[in-house]
């Protein structure tokens, strides 16, 4: 992870080195796959941005200070973050321009609220909810186990689902959903990479009890942890794990990489 939890940052210093807006709340990188949020608590009117301790949710409100909240600008860019391939950062403002790490977030669901803008006017707003991404990737492992019976169209099904349209859901579903999915694109990437590495190419290095080892490699992300669409993570052996993150040459075989996985993606698209 790029930033250590509970650690303090000047805002200033995230931006000149990661680049995205100094002022907003929401605050996408041009530079880097990453979108900043920021809690900040010296707002004019009250926003609510407020953790659930026993669901171990964060929600977290749109930008838009007057009227209507709509998915444009930042709002858009948090909704898409899955399928664009962003990491979320949470900040929390702690004083003085300063902003403690709080975790890197995974959007799960979103709800359309009333309250007031800034003018004490009644409008909507746009509530995200959020969860800590170990959270995801540890309950993901409950669904492990019934995911190594499925098959890979089956697998495929799930992996598939659009978790945009999850407004309206209960948290509770929002949660199994996407620990459901992401168990089963976990399952239909080792399955796709039958047991050798999709770098080198070469076998799995041992056994383990539950198989053949290889390592979750995420393409466009620097957390490994959670790939929600089989098209962005790869099966590799430890040593293109460590190149592919550490190696001089890591820009270009992670590129060579996704090429390949691309090529192996339509040839199961054209596979009758």
């Amino acid at each position: 992870m790029l930033f250590e939890k509970n650690k303090v940052y000047r805002r200033s210093s995230i931006h000149d080195q990661y680049g995205g807006n100094r002022q907003r709340g929401i605050s996408p990188s041009a530079k880097h796959d990453i979108i900043f949020i920021f809690d900040m608590k010296h707002s004019s009117f009250d926003y609510a941005n407020r953790w659930d301790e026993k669901e171990g949710l964060y929600y977290y409100n749109g930008e838009g200070q007057v009227g209507d909240q709509t998915f444009t600008s930042g709002n858009k860019a948090l909704l898409r973050h899955i399928e664009s391939n962003k990491d979320v950062y949470l900040f929390e403002e702690i004083g003085n321009s300063m902003y403690r790490f709080v975790d890197q977030m995974i959007l799960i669901g979103y709800d359309i609220q009333f309250g007031s803008d800034k003018n004490y006017q009644q409008r909507e707003i746009i509530v995200f909810t959020f969860e800590p991404i170990h959270s995801v990737f540890e309950g993901a492992r409950h669904f492990f186990e019934n995911m190594k019976y499925k098959t890979l169209d089956e697998l495929h099904l799930i992996a598939q689902q659009n978790l945009q349209k999850v407004n309206g859901l209960s948290t509770t579903t929002r949660k199994q959903q996407i620990r459901e999915q992401s168990a089963a694109v976990y399952y239909s990437i080792f399955a796709r990479a039958n047991n050798h590495c999709e770098a080198c190419g070469s076998q799995s290095p041992f056994e383990t009890e539950d198989g053949p080892y290889l390592e979750l490699h995420s393409l466009h992300s620097d957390s490994d942890q959670i790939i929600l669409r089989p098209g962005l993570g790869a099966a590799v052996c430890p040593n293109c794990h460590m190149r592919l993150h550490k190696g001089k040459d890591r820009s270009q075989y992670n590129k060579q990489l996704e090429l390949k996985i691309i090529a192996k993606l339509i040839e199961n698209i054209d596979r009758p």
